[in-house]
């Protein structure tokens, strides 16, 4: 919805610090995120704090429910980035406890909301945000991020101020930091992750974890943690059955995301996720539960290329009544112009190439008015989506239960999935190593990542990787899996790269698989219903997939979101030159963490190295070069 930018003086003073000065700080910031916010901006400076703040007008539009925003009696001002999606069901609560609204916002519903529970506010919460609000009679700030990280918020502590902001290149821009976190980088390179763990890539530089609040007092900064994802959160009704349940909470999570006071539109695949969002919107507008009469759909085209979806969601959207299908064709041209500028933009670097794809996606959308889109984000990690990375952990699990339906999964997983029975044993072996091992084997020998790194930079940062998942003899090793995901990695990386691309083009992305009752409830009901006999997602599937064509139900060939890097990287005139200049520049032949003759041996010939991870060596160097790293 918005990016918010902070200064907070940890020694309750600015001291000999000009209002003049602090403005001009808080003015740069939030320049740097005027694609988070186009639509207004704003500044607060009163001792200890310096708030900023720029907006993109999705609820309430009127210049009322600006921010900052104020209580009544000034005590409390507040900054704010997201959407509390369930913020009239708590105003009407709210009214009933004799409060008073001045703005149909949702920003005002969290400063009641606060004023009436306090810190546990956020507990009452559906919704993605990151907010800061200080207290002026009590001197104490309190700043909160949702309970899966979906939005952002990240800080700095320097001398006796804190700095925060919605994304790293704002503080970057005040504070100049030129050190990268060397450890992250390491991460980075040798493994893909984004660990989930507060740390950012710039030294010095942290990120509020998901579901942990901040609170400045008396100097002091304390992390509280008030909500972890794990099994058995959910309550359920004894009246319905898992599917009925599980029916009405998504179709409850989507109906949520569409309360907007702008279009909304959504992204579409020809998979099970996106299709069954799509689904269930198009029969709340039919049923007049939706007050629209049609949604744009946006998808990818890579015309020619084999795993190309777009003919599958062609075919399906002819059954929707009131959903208009959008194909965006991506070329290499389009993703070269202004790469530097993209990368720079991205602030972190990104995990794959699908990031330029979605970003290109998310310019189009612009282009047709749309600021709120809707994805089908967060199902695969919850209600296991990615078989091939799971099948070894579901087997072992199978295995010690002792209820013989070993021999019967390993056969779906081969004969009805495709995967050999070399890879499934293999699969099987890598659950029982640790996450950090099974990381390394995986860089050296798959990848071949780690040999072309610097010994001495892999020594000081090949450290234990964050981690819930621990083989167990007892099981529920699957659900530990599928945990540590969604806390310490993947889920991490996609919505990290998915808020950025998509606010860069000024819009805001919304997931209803994200909602936390839906995770909660992915945790607390059988395996069975999330996978059996070689079939993922199995509660989805018999049940909105119950209104889907059966070339998207019973298709078992999960690709994600897919896109032509390495035949770019091998063909593509265009590409290929960018990364020749990559390679024979300055910067890139005297950086200390790698083997540049190694690298560009491996970039000459790409067929030779099919696992080897190119996109991260060409981001991580125009990375470096655009924040001006110093010290690989």
């Amino acid at each position: 919805m918005c990016g918010i930018n902070g200064i907070i003086s940890l020694n309750d003073s600015f001291n000999s610090i000009s209002k003049e000065f602090l403005k001009s700080q808080v003015d740069t910031m939030n320049e740097s995120l005027v694609h988070r916010g186009p639509d207004a901006k704003g500044i607060h400076i009163q001792n200890p704090i310096a708030f900023g703040f720029r907006r993109l007008s999705i609820i309430d539009l009127n210049s009322s429910a600006n921010q900052p925003m104020f209580s009544k009696d000034g005590n409390l001002a507040l900054v704010f980035n997201g959407e509390i999606y369930n913020y009239l069901e708590l105003k009407k609560e709210l009214k009933s406890k004799g409060y008073h609204f001045e703005t149909s916002s949702d920003t005002e519903v969290i400063l009641k909301s606060y004023e009436e529970y306090g810190d546990q506010c956020v507990e009452q919460f559906n919704g993605m945000w990151a907010f800061a609000i200080y207290d002026f009679q009590k001197k104490r700030l309190f700043c909160s991020r949702d309970r899966l990280g979906v939005k952002p918020f990240y800080y700095t502590h320097i001398g006796t101020k804190l700095y925060f902001s919605s994304e790293l290149k704002a503080l970057h821009k005040i504070t100049e930091n030129k050190s990268a976190n060397r450890k992250r980088v390491y991460e980075y390179l040798a493994y893909g992750y984004r660990i989930n763990n507060g740390e950012t890539f710039f030294d010095n530089c942290s990120e509020l974890l998901p579901g942990t609040n901040l609170i400045i007092k008396d100097d002091e900064l304390v992390l509280k943690k008030y909500w972890t994802l794990k099994r058995d959160l959910y309550t359920h009704s004894n009246k319905k059955d898992y599917k009925e349940e599980f029916f009405e909470l998504f179709k409850s999570a989507v109906k949520l995301r569409y309360r907007s006071d702008v279009p909304v539109a959504l992204l579409l695949s020809g998979g099970l996720d996106s299709s069954s969002i799509a689904r269930v919107t198009d029969d709340l507008i039919e049923n007049g539960e939706l007050d629209a009469n049609e949604i744009h759909a946006f998808i990818a085209s890579f015309p020619g290329f084999v795993n190309d979806e777009t003919a599958i969601a062609r075919e399906f959207i002819k059954t929707c009544k009131h959903i208009k299908l959008h194909e965006i064709n991506v070329d290499s041209k389009s993703v070269i112009n202004d790469f530097e500028k993209l990368i720079y933009e991205f602030d972190n670097p990104v995990g794959s190439f699908n990031c330029v794809v979605h970003n290109n996606i998310m310019k189009e959308c612009n282009k047709n008015g749309i600021k709120v889109v809707i994805n089908g984000q967060g199902s695969d990690e919850a209600y296991a989506g990615y078989d091939r990375y799971f099948s070894g952990v579901y087997l072992m699990d199978q295995l010690i239960s002792g209820k013989g339906n070993f021999i019967k999964e390993f056969r779906a997983l081969n004969k009805d999935n495709g995967y050999s029975k070399k890879f499934l044993f293999m699969q099987m072996f890598k659950s029982l190593l640790s996450p950090t091992m099974s990381a390394n084997l995986r860089a050296r020998f798959l990848e071949k990542t780690i040999p072309v790194l610097d010994k001495q930079f892999v020594k000081q940062n090949n450290q234990n990787i964050k981690t819930d998942y621990k083989f167990s003899i007892n099981g529920n090793n699957l659900s530990n899996y599928h945990l540590d995901g969604i806390n310490n990695q993947g889920l991490n990386t996609i919505l990290h790269y998915e808020d950025i691309s998509s606010m860069n083009q000024s819009i805001e992305i919304r997931s209803p698989f994200v909602d936390y009752r839906l995770m909660e409830f992915a945790f607390s009901i059988p395996t069975e219903l999330k996978f059996k006999e070689g079939v993922t997602k199995v509660i989805i599937r018999d049940t909105i997939g119950k209104l889907l064509p059966k070339n998207i139900t019973e298709n078992r060939n999960k690709i994600g979101f897919n896109t032509p890097f390495n035949s770019y990287l091998v063909s593509d005139p265009i590409f290929k030159k960018f990364v020749e200049d990559m390679l024979l520049s300055e910067s890139f032949r005297i950086k200390k963490i790698w083997d540049a003759d190694k690298l560009s041996e491996i970039f000459r010939n790409p067929e030779k190295f099919p696992n080897f991870p190119f996109w991260r060596i060409i981001n991580l160097e125009v990375w470096s070069k655009v924040y001006n790293i110093s010290n690989l």
